[in-house]
């Protein structure tokens, strides 16, 4: 059984790492202005722009302010394979927090999320806050971002979950879309969404920790993750620019060649 210093060691590294992946230079850039067309009240939004904005989110992951949160979000992670060890030992000893673990199931699910967010996309279109139709754009754009993200990598790196369900486990969804959110809430209305939004992110993390979901790994990868997506969208819908992606693919004398531009913003 490990020891009361360990425990509190390993709490104290759980929510010190998740923190500290959040510290970016642009935290909180919140702006009244919002040039995205899609928080235009006369704007009619269709379906097509919708899906050229999924591919922008993309495009706009690939920009110089990515590098900081994907330098910290990897720091973290690495840092993670620590006390993780540790945390996996505490855990294992059965259900340790009981029904007070319960709601982070639900509140994190990706699909409560993006419903949540779907709803708030509809309501936003009858409204005429510029800033209150960019957050439901951002929310209903980072949950399908976001998805397409995790579910790659889950495939890909096939890691067996801690209580050995399936092979699932990194990185954590629940952290992820968690994350997503506070930074998209955060970006929009600033400090005071902030904080109870990535305590509950963190929350959300932590439960997934005593279920014995996923490795302490798996969640400071999502959160890095739902903080970069979040962060990116947000900061599109304040510039109104899409990432700008070119190629070209021409003959060659084997058959075809190709080349892709990409412009940092």
């Amino acid at each position: 059984m490990p020891s009361a210093p360990l425990i509190r060691l390993t709490s104290k590294w759980l929510f010190a790492l998740l923190g500290t992946i959040l510290l970016s230079p642009c935290f909180g850039q919140q702006q009244s202005k919002y040039s995205h067309p899609a928080t235009d009240p006369a704007h009619n939004l269709t379906v097509k722009e919708f899906f050229k904005d999924l591919g922008a989110n993309f495009a706009g992951l690939v920009s110089t302010h990515s590098i900081l949160p994907l330098a910290v979000g990897a720091a973290g992670t690495s840092l993670a394979t620590i006390p993780e060890q540790g945390l996996q030992k505490h855990f294992a000893r059965g259900d340790m927090w009981g029904a007070w673990a319960d709601p982070g199931k639900y509140i994190g699910h990706p699909f409560i999320l993006a419903g949540i967010g779907g709803s708030l996309f509809a309501a936003s279109r009858k409204s005429d806050d510029r800033r209150f139709r960019s957050l439901s754009y951002s929310l209903i754009q980072g949950s399908l971002t976001s998805a397409a993200i995790v579910a790659p990598l889950k495939a890909g790196f096939h890691r067996l979950r801690p209580n050995n369900e399936d092979h699932a486990a990194f990185p954590s969804g629940h952290a992820t879309h968690s994350f997503m959110y506070a930074t998209i809430f955060a970006e929009h209305y600033g400090w005071k969404a902030a904080i109870p939004g990535y305590v509950l992110a963190t929350y959300v993390s932590a439960t997934r920790l005593e279920e014995r979901k996923h490795h302490l790994t798996d969640v400071a990868a999502g959160a890095a993750i739902g903080y970069l997506v979040g962060h990116t969208i947000s900061r599109r819908m304040r510039q109104g620019k899409p990432g700008r992606v070119a190629w070209q693919i021409y003959p060659s004398r084997r058959g075809f060649a190709g080349s892709m531009q990409v412009a940092l913003p």
